[in-house]
C-alpha cells in the first residue's frame, strides 16, 4: 500500500509539488511565529531565568520585569533575618538616556547589581568580567546593542544622562523585552540614575537564596506575613508573571497563536484538497482494489500514507529552510528560539492535521461500490 501511495502521488508530479510547496510555506509560517514568540519570551524573563535566587521580592502589584516600581531597600534585613535565607541582595532597574556616536539618544535600561556578589550582573561576557564596574563609573553593554549605539570599543567613553561611563565590558546575548539596550553597572551607580524614579534608600528588587529549597514554601509564606506591602514570588513563578502580561493582557500571545493556527489550517486544506482531488480521479482504480477483495482498511492506508508523505516532505523542506533563515533573522535584531523538541513537536502536530484532513477523502472511499468498476 506504501508503494501505490507513492505511486498515486507521482502520478501528477506538479500537483505534488505544488502541495509540498504548500506545506512548506506552511511549516515556515507556523516556526517562525512560535520560534520568535518563545525569544521574546526569553528576552523579557533572561535576567530572572539566569539569576541564582529562588525568590523575588517586589513591589506590590507589579506587573512584569521591565516595569519595576521602587520600595525601601532596607526591607533586605526582614529577609535575612529568616534562618533558612543563605543570602539575600539588591537589584536596581532603571532607565537613562545615552549619547550614541553620532550626536543623537538612545533609551537605554540599566542594571544595578552588587559587583561584590554577581547576583544579578551578566552572565555571558565578551569582553572583562562583570566586576569590572566595581569602584567607579564603569558599565558593561550588551554586544547586541551596537546596531543601535554603534561599535563597542572597550574602555571607550560614553555619555550616560550627561555623565561619563568608561565601557568596561562587553555581555553577550541579554536583550530585553522592550528591545531597549542594556547597560549593567554597579548597584551604587544606579543609585544616581533614579531621580524622579527611585528615593535615594529604595530599590525595585530583593533576591533571595534558599538553604534548602524544599523550604521555600514555608519562607514565602513568612515573608507573605511580614511583607504585606511586597509581592514574593518563586523564580518560575515571577517568570510567569511576566509572560503572562506580555502574552495576555498586551495581546502580542494572541497574535502570534492566531497566526500560527492559521499556518495549520493552511497545511492542512491544503492536503486535503489534493488527496480528495486524487481520490476523485483515481475512484475506478481504487473500486478495483475492492473489488479484487481488498478491504476498506487497505485502501485507507493508501490515502492516509498520501498524507503523511505530504505532510514529511514539506514539513522537512519547510524546517530545513527556516534553520537557514534563523541566523539572519535574529541578526536583523528579531529573537527566535529553536530547539529539536519545538521542531518534533510541531511535525507531529502538522502530520496529525494533515492526518485528519484526509478524512472527506476516506468517506468518498467508505462508500464506493466496487460494481461501478464493470459499468460502462
Amino acid at each position: 500500500m506504501l508503494w501505490l501511495a507513492w505511486k498515486t502521488l507521482l502520478f501528477e508530479k506538479v500537483r505534488f509539488f505544488i502541495t509540498i510547496v504548500g506545506i512548506a510555506f506552511s511549516t515556515i509560517l507556523v516556526l517562525t511565529q512560535i520560534g520568535i514568540y518563545l525569544g521574546m519570551m526569553g528576552n523579557a524573563t533572561s535576567i530572572i531565568r539566569n539569576s541564582d535566587a529562588d525568590i523575588w521580592i517586589t513591589s506590590k502589584n507589579i506587573q512584569n520585569f521591565d516595569f519595576a516600581n521602587p520600595m525601601p531597600e532596607d526591607r533586605i534585613n526582614k529577609i535575612r533575618a529568616i534562618p533558612d535565607i543563605l543570602w539575600a541582595d539588591r537589584l536596581i532597574l532603571t532607565w537613562g538616556f545615552l549619547k550614541t556616536e553620532g550626536g543623537g539618544q538612545e533609551q537605554v535600561q540599566i542594571i544595578g547589581f552588587n559587583p561584590d556578589t554577581g547576583v544579578g550582573a551578566p552572565w555571558a561576557m565578551i569582553y572583562g568580567r562583570p566586576s569590572d564596574v566595581k569602584g567607579g563609573r564603569y558599565m558593561v553593554i550588551d554586544k547586541s546593542s551596537e546596531h543601535r549605539l554603534g561599535a563597542l570599543i572597550p574602555n571607550s567613553v560614553w555619555e550616560l544622562n550627561k555623565k561619563r561611563f568608561k565601557l568596561v565590558g562587553i555581555s553577550g546575548g541579554i536583550v530585553s523585552f522592550t528591545t531597549s539596550p542594556i547597560i549593567f553597572m554597579s548597584y551604587e551607580q544606579a543609585q544616581n540614575f533614579t531621580e524622579g524614579f527611585l528615593e535615594p534608600n529604595d530599590t525595585s528588587f530583593i533576591l533571595g537564596k534558599l538553604k534548602d529549597k524544599k523550604n521555600i514554601n514555608k519562607v514565602i509564606n513568612e515573608l507573605k506575613k511580614t511583607m504585606k506591602d511586597n509581592d514574593i514570588f518563586t523564580k518560575n513563578g515571577f517568570m510567569l508573571k511576566t509572560i503572562k502580561y506580555w502574552t495576555i493582557q498586551t495581546g502580542i500571545g494572541m497574535g502570534f497563536f492566531l497566526t500560527a493556527i492559521l499556518g495549520l489550517i493552511i497545511g492542512g486544506a491544503i492536503v486535503g484538497q489534493t488527496i480528495y482531488s486524487n481520490t476523485m480521479q483515481h475512484l475506478r482504480e481504487f473500486g478495483t482494489l475492492k473489488a479484487l477483495g481488498a478491504k476498506n482498511e487497505d485502501v485507507y492506508q493508501v490515502i492516509l500514507w498520501q498524507a503523511a508523505m505530504n505532510a514529511t516532505a514539506g514539513y522537512l523542506i519547510g524546517s530545513i529552510l527556516i534553520i537557514l533563515l534563523k541566523e539572519g533573522i535574529e541578526k536583523s535584531g528579531v529573537p527566535m528560539y529553536m530547539n529539536f523538541m519545538i521542531i518534533l513537536v510541531l511535525f507531529i502536530v502538522i502530520l496529525l492535521i494533515c492526518l485528519l484532513s484526509a478524512y472527506f477523502s476516506i468517506m468518498k472511499i467508505k462508500n464506493i461500490d466496487p460494481v461501478m468498476v464493470f459499468r460502462s
